[in-house]
């Protein structure tokens, strides 16, 4: 058992590191500087002196300095780029002039010329994007006070590089080790450090515990009504196959199917939670403010009454999706050839549904419970808003609305570790169950 374990544990390793590193590159892509970002939180802004060291500061703590992964592939031409250590002007004038395929050794010698230049002057050339700019910058009047020889030097220096252009490239794998951003973003969040909020400078890790608990409750109480009542329902629909009470419940049940989450949550607040249409319909609380609280059952204790809307609108579907297909399991099972064998030995029937029907129809359920807990986590974000719960979907919600992506993509790997949690569980309870996945 323990190496079947083992093996699951390491199928699932790399399902992880792949929504990390996916997670990883939206965060290097989304439109905003988290740096900057955070330099304005704490009320440094571009137009103060100290900015560009501050800033510079901050990146190197982020670890935004270092390469992105723990390699990269590039152009030969332009893998002699790393040898720089720091994002500095002349880093960002080879890169960019190396981009447009220019050789290393014309580079380093316009650099090397451009250099002998005093600072603003060395300034305005580094700037340019192309040898063309250099050339027409020359001829400014700012510029003409400039040496003439190392004028003439960068003339003779554009011509020859415009000339000699690298003509192909083939790909090179530059190793950068544990030294890259990955690295440092990853290892900060397996020991729970996931930085700050760009909203308002707070822990992410805080801010996104005391969401979570909230999403844990409604998750856990929930899944144990809905798998309460599915187990039960199903096993007696699947018993009693083409009884009147199967057929009206599986139509019922067929109906709740069919109603998508937001609508029926969006109707019962509408209908069950004001006087508008009637005194009677006013049955349960308003969506209003949830109480701060620390403890669970102090949140189930506190909230109890606002927490039967919500709490129905997950269960109900749940129960139409699970019962049913807990009744087709139990249908297959109950057709098999060992069961009409031990009806025909004269085993007492309650006996039959015990020992044998629904130990071995629970395998498929088992699996059908491990792929609604991730759906639920999921439909949490509509619920959620919805009803004003201050959970894990609704402040996913409200970080995407204000870009705070420091608290999204810790959310998405959150939620992708938990999916790959409970299914490994179902699949060690499988195997508990039924020794023949042992076996294999």
């Amino acid at each position: 058992m323990l190496i079947y374990i083992a093996k699951r544990i390491l199928l699932f390793i790399p399902t992880l590191f792949l929504v990390s590193c996916l997670a990883f590159y939206l965060k290097n892509n989304v439109p905003s500087d988290p740096v900057e970002t955070l330099l304005s939180l704490q009320g440094i802004d571009e137009t103060k002196a100290e900015f560009s060291e501050a800033y510079d500061a901050k990146r190197i703590e982020m670890g935004m300095n270092l390469p992105s992964f723990y390699f990269s592939i590039q152009s030969h031409y332009t893998a002699w780029l790393n040898s720089y250590e720091e994002e500095s002007a002349t880093k960002r004038f080879a890169t960019e002039l190396a981009s447009r395929k220019y050789k290393k050794t014309d580079i380093l010698k316009l650099i090397s010329t451009i250099s002998k230049l005093k600072g603003k002057e060395q300034r305005s050339l580094f700037i340019c994007q192309k040898p063309q700019e250099i050339i027409e910058r020359l001829d400014r009047p700012q510029l003409a006070d400039l040496n003439d020889e190392i004028k003439l030097d960068i003339r003779i220096i554009v011509d020859g590089m415009n000339v000699n252009k690298v003509k192909w490239h083939y790909p090179t794998i530059s190793w950068h080790g544990l030294g890259n951003q990955y690295h440092h973003w990853i290892s900060h969040f397996i020991i729970g450090d996931f930085g700050v909020s760009l909203v308002d400078a707070q822990p992410v890790q805080r801010k996104i515990w005391s969401s979570m608990k909230w999403t844990l409750m409604l998750l856990i109480i929930g899944l144990a009504i809905a798998g309460l009542i599915s187990i039960v329902l199903g096993i007696y629909n699947g018993v009693n196959q083409d009884s009147k009470f199967d057929r009206w419940s599986n139509s019922i049940l067929f109906l709740f199917y069919s109603i998508p989450k937001f609508w029926f949550a969006t109707v019962m607040i509408i209908f069950f939670t004001t006087a508008e249409y009637g005194s009677w319909t006013n049955i349960f609380p308003s969506v209003g403010d949830w109480p701060a609280m620390t403890g669970f059952f102090e949140m189930i204790y506190k909230s109890s009454n606002k927490l039967i809307l919500p709490i129905l609108v997950i269960v109900i579907p749940d129960v139409a999706y699970l019962s049913r297909l807990i009744r087709a399991s139990i249908i297959e099972e109950n057709n098999k050839e060992y069961i009409k064998t031990a009806r025909s030995k004269g085993i007492p029937k309650r006996r039959i549904i015990l020992s044998h029907l629904v130990p071995n129809s629970m395998i498929p359920t088992i699996t059908l419970l491990a792929g609604v807990i991730p759906g639920a986590l999921g439909s949490s974000l509509i619920i959620e808003v919805i009803f004003n719960i201050p959970g894990i979907g609704r402040l996913m919600f409200e970080s995407i609305k204000t870009a705070d992506w420091a608290i999204v993509f810790p959310i998405i790997i959150i939620v992708s570790t938990l999916t790959v949690i409970v299914f490994l569980m179902a699949d060690i309870l499988i195997a508990w169950l039924n020794p023949k996945i042992k076996l294999g």
